[in-house]
């Protein structure tokens, strides 16, 4: 099996090598525990190994993106010429999925691209029922599969259950699940980071919960601690 790696040493250790090619992987969080980081450090290693990538934004314009990257230290904009990113406004997307049908695959093929960060599905799943919603996450799954890419997709947290998505059917569609998370010893602790791989289909992974922290350098995952 071939694996890509992430960028972040300690995941791609807890992964035997990162995320396997051709996967698509759920990274699940509330707000604050680094989604869009994780996504940024999987793409930034894919240019630095000249692949070619994709970014599709529900959230940030493409100079808000570049920008967020350099404050970690990953200078997207010297790589320009083998990246790709798109913001799409969501409204219009639900009224065009037969265009994205069509476009998507076609964008992907063109560019040879290899990796695609797709942050912050939630924004998108908001706009449809529960029926249309299963339904409009599978067409994507299946544009992804059929284009054979790996890619991550970010979602915020179900506020009950910090492991599961905003709506409990990303992880359905999706090869492999990382729940980044709040985690307190108790009430009257503070809280510490911590990140779980709770799906990875044909990966052998420890489900415990590992500490990792966001810096200037972005995320360090710290493989062999535990969280208390």
């Amino acid at each position: 099996m071939e694996f890509l790696p992430t960028g972040i040493e300690g995941l791609d250790k807890l992964l035997g090598g990162g995320i396997p090619k051709g996967h698509i992987v759920a990274v699940i969080g509330s707000y604050g525990t680094g989604k869009t980081t994780l996504g940024l450090h999987f793409i930034y290693e894919g240019l630095k190994n000249d692949e070619t990538c994709i970014i599709i934004s529900f959230d940030e314009d493409e100079r808000s993106i570049v920008e967020s990257a350099k404050s970690f230290g990953m200078d997207l904009s010297r790589y320009s010429h083998s990246l790709e990113i798109t913001r799409l406004e969501a409204a219009e997307v639900k009224e065009s999925m037969r265009k994205i049908k069509s476009d998507l695959p076609e964008v992907i093929k063109s560019l040879h691209a290899s990796r695609i960060l797709i942050d912050s599905i939630s924004v998108f799943e908001t706009l449809f029922s529960e029926t249309e919603r299963y339904r409009a996450l599978a067409t994507l799954r299946d544009i992804l599969k059929t284009a054979g890419v790996t890619a991550l997709i970010t979602s915020e947290a179900d506020k009950s259950n910090p492991t599961t998505s905003k709506y409990g059917l990303l992880e359905y569609i999706c090869d492999g699940a990382i729940c980044l998370k709040y985690i307190r010893e108790s009430q009257l602790e503070e809280p510490k980071l911590g990140l779980e791989v709770v799906k990875m289909r044909r990966v052998k992974h420890s489900r415990k919960p590992k500490p990792y922290s966001i810096t200037e350098r972005g995320i360090e995952v710290f493989e062999r601690e535990e969280i208390f």
